[in-house]
């Protein structure tokens, strides 16, 4: 990976892949709703954590989509999130 988002985005989502194959029951409906509502604003997404509440990790295209999914989100009676701004240095 060379400062490519999209590429960063394709692991995160194998790593999702990977971790749903070998646990089954690491999502859930609400888990996977959320999933569906933020992919088209995201690149990659995952849980992280150690599990006992949950921390979704998602990585939006760019600045424009991430305002647009915190907006949404934010505005979306079905999702009680508490959102947090992080970013890449690249």
């Amino acid at each position: 990976m060379n400062c490519d988002l999209d590429e960063l985005g394709d692991i995160m989502l194998e790593a999702w892949r990977l971790h749903q194959e070998l646990d089954p029951y690491c999502s859930n409906e609400y888990v996977d709703s959320l999933f569906s509502f933020a992919s088209p604003y995201c690149c990659g997404y995952k849980l992280v954590g150690a599990g006992g509440g949950g921390f979704a990790l998602l990585l939006a295209k760019d600045i424009q989509c991430a305002k647009e999914l915190r907006h949404r989100l934010e505005h979306e009676k079905h999702f009680d999130v508490k959102i947090y701004d992080w970013q890449i240095f690249l």
